[in-house]
């Protein structure tokens, strides 16, 4: 099925966070926080690393309805200050 290979068609965080006008760092973290609803975030037991898993067609939703004042802009600015020290 060929709408099911596009609507799963990932992005990497660096296209994501420049999308989205913020830095990597405060990506992650909201991805980490579930404060951003474009994709997830896996850890293996015992690792410090992390795999996003960001999705386009989640990404562009998001930004069309930032757009579109379906979520406002002060929230994404909250969220992006509450990552705090994680800035771009």
């Amino acid at each position: 099925m060929v709408s099911d290979s596009i609507s799963m068609e990932r992005v990497t965080t660096k296209e994501a966070a420049k999308a989205l006008g913020i830095g990597v760092d405060s990506l992650q973290f909201l991805m980490q926080q579930d404060k951003l609803p474009i994709g997830y975030v896996t850890q293996k037991p015992n690792s410090p690393r992390r795999t996003y898993f960001i999705f386009r067609e989640s990404l562009e939703n998001y930004i069309e309805a930032l757009k579109n004042n379906k979520i406002s802009s002060n929230a994404m600015a909250e969220r992006v200050a509450s990552a705090g020290r994680w800035g771009k």
